[in-house]
């Protein structure tokens, strides 16, 4: 099978690979907040929204494309991640980080 060519990920190991980075950041989120550190932790936020969607976005892509091979988990979990970082993005640029 050929693969189109696309700015989204392509195939399961990256989209998996790319949620993986999602959740690791926001874990480095959280310890940064909990630290109170302001300025880190809106960094953060402010660079991970971005990606965040960009991978919810690939795994939606691969979803529509692969049923079989893009669980509902992958999408469902990626989705309510992008969503948890564009609060975390909200609430930074509301605090003006």
């Amino acid at each position: 099978m050929r693969r189109k060519k696309s700015l989204l990920l392509q195939g399961v190991k990256q989209m998996n690979l790319g949620a993986a980075v999602s959740g690791g950041g926001f874990l480095l989120y959280l310890g940064a907040a909990a630290l109170e550190w302001r300025g880190a932790a809106g960094v953060l936020a402010l660079a991970f929204v971005p990606a965040s969607l960009y991978v919810f976005a690939s795994v939606a892509a691969g979803r529509r494309r692969l049923k079989e091979a893009v669980s509902y988990n992958l999408l469902w979990g990626q989705g309510a991640l992008a969503a948890l970082w564009c609060l975390c993005g909200a609430a930074a640029l509301g605090q003006g980080i």
